[in-house]
């Protein structure tokens, strides 16, 4: 094993992923029949950009202008989803590598997990506004909802 370069266990047993000689990191994983993916980033020697392994194999997402990263990911058939920060302050989700910035009534945002229902997207993250305040953000196909503080209930339209 390298010293920071991601690495996955499987019923004990350390993979490191193949990676740029830089550091790397792995944040979320997600297996589909014999395939295993993971999501997260590799340092390219000026900036982080996201990345996401499948089998072990790196395929990096952005172009390094910016720290950048990948936090969650699934997969649904044949479509890989992964979200995370575009490297530019954007919440913003890949699908089979292609990325769609999330809309946010703010500053800056980022994409921390997602799912997939049918052909709905579902993205939760934060949104920060100049003043710093942070929001709780849920996306739905790309939308934003604010997320209430002090309810208990809440729905996207």
């Amino acid at each position: 094993m390298t010293n920071n370069a991601a690495t996955i266990w499987k019923n004990g047993v350390a993979s490191t992923l193949n990676a740029t000689p830089g550091a790397s990191c792995a944040r979320a994983l997600c297996v589909s029949g014999a395939d295993i993916y993971a999501a997260g980033y590799e340092t390219n020697g000026t900036s982080t950009v996201a990345a996401v392994w499948k089998n072990g194999v790196a395929t990096v997402l952005t172009n390094g202008a910016g720290n950048a990263g990948a936090s969650s990911i699934y997969v649904a058939g044949s479509d890989v989803y992964v979200a995370g920060n575009d490297g530019a302050g954007h919440a913003t989700i890949w699908k089979n590598g292609v990325a769609s910035v999330l809309e946010a009534a703010g500053d800056s945002s980022v994409a921390n997990s997602l799912t997939v229902n049918g052909t709905d997207v579902y993205v939760a993250g934060t949104v920060t506004h100049i003043s710093g305040n942070q929001v709780a953000t849920v996306w739905k196909n790309g939308k934003a909802t604010a997320l209430p503080i002090g309810k208990t209930e809440w729905q996207l339209s």
